[in-house]
C-alpha cells in the first residue's frame, strides 16, 4: 500500500510539471493590455500630485490707470496775411474770454486809406474815359454807314472804346482789393474761446513772424490725452466714464471722447482723449492722471499663477486626457485681480497646472487633483 501511494504522488507531480511546461511553450505570459494597464497603474503610483485648474470664461473688470497732460481739444491760430502795417491797437489779453467775430487787434491803414483814395480816383477817371470812347464810336459807326470815315478809322475807335473797359475792370478790381485788405485790418476771432496766447503789441509790424499773433481755445474746452498699454487700450470704449485726477489734487469725472487707432511701436503705448467738464482753472500742459474701469465680457481667463513665463514668452502646462503635461503658448490681455485674459492659447474647458511649475517638463504624466475640490470646505462661522 505505501508502495503505491508513493507511485500516485510522484505521477500527480509529474503531471504538473509536464502542464506547466506546456503553457510556458504555448507563450502563456499576460496579454499587452495588461501589460500597458499594469505600466499607466505604474506610473501613476509615481506620478506627482499636482493641482489643476480650468480655462473658463469670466467677466474681468480691472480698473486701468493712465497719465498724460491736459490739452486743448481745438484750438484755432490768428495771424494775417498782410504785411508791411504796423499794429495800432491790441484788445484782448491772454486768459479773456472772446466772442465769435470779436475785435482782437487793429493795424494801422492810415497810408491804406491814402492808396484807396487814389485807386477810386483812378477808378473815376477810368469811367470818365470809357463814356468818351464809346461816344467816340457810336459817331464813328454812323460816319462809316454814310462813307465818311474810313474802315481803319472804325477799327481804331473799336480798339480804344475796348481798351478803356479793360482798364475800367482794371481799376475796379484794385480798388476791391485795397477794400478787401481794408477789411482784414481789424483781426478778428474766428471762434469764441480762451485766449491761450498772445504774440502781438502795439508798435509791431505785421508779417514778421511764422507765429500765430493769438491761440485760442475753441469754447474752453481743455480734455486730458491719456497714455497706456495697448493691451489696456483694447477693453477702453467710446463714451466710458473716467476719474481724473488733477495736479492740485482735485479729481472731476470725464468721458472718453475718441481712441486713437494707432499704437506708437518703440513705447506699444496707445492714446485716448478724455473730454473733461468746461472749468476756467483747467490749464493745458498741466499733469494728469486718469483710472478707467475697464471691463470684458465672457473672455477666456485663467488664475495669474497658472502663468509661466520664460524667455520665449509666457504660456500654460495644458493637461490632456491621459494626464501628461504639454506647455502651450499664450498671449496675455487683461488682468483682473487673480486672473488674466487669455487672447490666444487653449479653449474652454482645457485643464492647466494651477501653478507654472517651472519643474514640470512637456511628457510629464502627473496625477491631478482639482483645485475647487482641493480647497477645504468653510465651516460655519469661519471656524
Amino acid at each position: 500500500m505505501t508502495m503505491r501511494r508513493n507511485l500516485t504522488s510522484a505521477a500527480a507531480i509529474a503531471g504538473a510539471g509536464m502542464m506547466a511546461l506546456t503553457l510556458h511553450a504555448c507563450g502563456g505570459k499576460p496579454a499587452p493590455a495588461e501589460e500597458a494597464a499594469a505600466a499607466e497603474k505604474t506610473d501613476t503610483a509615481d506620478a506627482q500630485s499636482m493641482r489643476i485648474t480650468h480655462v473658463e470664461l469670466r467677466d474681468l473688470s480691472d480698473e486701468v490707470r493712465a497719465t498724460g497732460r491736459l490739452v486743448v481739444r481745438e484750438e484755432a491760430a490768428v495771424g494775417s496775411e498782410l504785411a508791411g502795417y504796423r499794429v495800432s491797437r491790441v484788445y484782448v489779453d491772454e486768459g479773456d474770454w472772446v466772442k465769435q467775430g470779436q475785435a482782437l487787434a487793429q493795424l494801422d491803414d492810415t497810408l491804406l486809406q491814402a492808396q484807396i483814395a487814389q485807386a477810386e480816383a483812378t477808378l473815376a477817371t477810368q469811367k470818365a474815359t470809357v463814356t468818351f470812347r464809346r461816344s467816340q464810336l457810336d459817331r464813328a459807326e454812323s460816319l462809316a454807314k454814310e462813307g465818311a470815315v474810313s474802315q481803319a478809322a472804325l477799327d481804331q475807335s473799336r480798339m480804344e472804346a475796348a481798351s478803356s473797359e479793360a482798364s475800367l475792370l482794371a481799376s475796379q478790381a484794385n480798388v476791391n482789393e485795397m477794400k478787401v485788405r481794408q477789411s482784414r485790418m481789424t483781426l478778428r476771432a474766428p471762434v469764441a474761446g480762451a485766449v491761450l496766447q498772445r504774440a502781438l503789441r502795439p508798435g509791431d509790424i505785421s508779417g514778421g513772424s511764422a507765429t500765430p499773433y493769438f491761440r485760442i481755445a475753441r469754447d474752453g474746452l481743455i480734455e486730458l490725452d491719456a497714455e497706456m498699454p495697448d493691451t489696456a487700450l483694447a477693453h477702453v470704449k467710446i463714451g466710458d466714464t473716467v476719474s481724473v485726477t488733477l495736479g492740485t489734487g482735485e479729481t472731476i469725472t470725464g468721458k472718453v471722447r475718441f481712441i486713437s487707432p494707432r499704437v506708437d511701436s518703440n513705447t506699444n503705448l496707445g492714446r485716448a482723449r478724455v473730454a473733461l467738464p468746461f472749468d476756467a482753472n483747467l490749464r493745458p500742459g498741466s499733469f494728469a492722471e486718469a483710472r478707467f474701469n475697464a471691463a470684458s465680457a465672457g473672455v477666456l481667463s485663467v488664475p495669474a499663477s497658472a502663468i509661466r513665463y520664460e524667455s520665449g514668452g509666457a504660456s500654460v502646462m495644458v493637461v490632456d486626457d491621459k494626464n501628461m503635461v504639454k506647455q502651450t503658448p499664450v498671449k496675455l490681455g487683461q488682468r483682473a485681480g487673480d486672473f488674466v485674459e487669455l487672447v490666444e492659447g487653449p479653449a474652454a474647458g482645457a485643464r492647466v497646472l494651477a501653478t507654472g511649475s517651472a519643474f514640470t517638463l512637456d511628457g510629464d504624466v502627473i496625477k491631478p487633483i482639482d483645485g475647487a475640490a482641493a480647497q477645504p470646505a468653510a465651516t460655519p462661522g469661519g471656524q
